[in-house]
């Protein structure tokens, strides 16, 4: 079973946080460089600058955090894309508060929320729990077969709704399931009762 490619919305989303995370620190390396007194207000002791470090820091670890655990599915990086949209969010309100302006601060908060509201849908939850599974083309291998019984495995879905991999032998061809190869890590037990194989994890 192939793993399925990123999601349109997911790309479009991770162009949207790189632009909007690489000018936001474009926009902090130019104040602190040339706006006069932002840089002693930077590091001075005050509210105003406890926030601007966390926005700074937070923007800096998403541009680390989410691309690679998006593409690499990690469920932490989708929780995170989702605490910093939330945070931006504040920012941006904080913003709008204390200068008035609303061209720009406005449709970045609907984005922030639009995302937001993206990240909770189940397509895209999906897409990060099929990313804990790793299936290996029954293509590239050659089947394991152990006496007239041939080795499969399956995808299923587990009551708290994972996915998970189950290796099965079978003499004749399941209704569902894929030949493959013994897994890495896998050896061959045999069922003292049954006589039939199984596969159990070697020591």
């Amino acid at each position: 079973m192939e793993r399925k490619k990123p999601l349109i919305g997911i790309l479009l989303f991770l162009a949207f946080l790189i632009i909007l995370d690489l000018v936001y620190l474009f926009y902090l390396a130019y104040s602190l460089l040339f706006v006069d007194g932002y840089l002693a207000a930077f590091f001075s002791f005050s509210i105003g600058s406890l926030i601007r470090w966390i926005n700074g820091l937070l923007t800096i670890l998403s541009l680390v955090i989410v691309p690679y655990g998006f593409m690499k599915r990690k469920s932490g990086a989708r929780l995170y894309a989702i605490v910093f949209l939330v945070w931006s969010a504040f920012i941006v309100i904080l913003y709008m508060m204390k200068t008035g302006e609303k061209i720009i601060g406005f449709p970045l908060f609907i984005l922030y929320v639009v995302f937001g509201m993206y990240l909770q849908m189940s397509a895209v939850k999906s897409y990060f729990k099929e990313g804990s599974v790793a299936l290996v083309l029954s293509e590239e291998m050659k089947e394991y077969r152990y006496n007239d019984y041939t080795l499969y495995s399956k995808l299923v879905r587990l009551k708290n709704e994972k996915l998970q991999v189950i290796y099965f032998f079978s003499k004749h061809k399941p209704k569902s399931g894929t030949p493959i190869a013994l897994p890495f890590g896998y050896v061959v037990g045999i069922n003292k009762r049954s006589g039939l194989p199984y596969l159990k994890r070697s020591i």
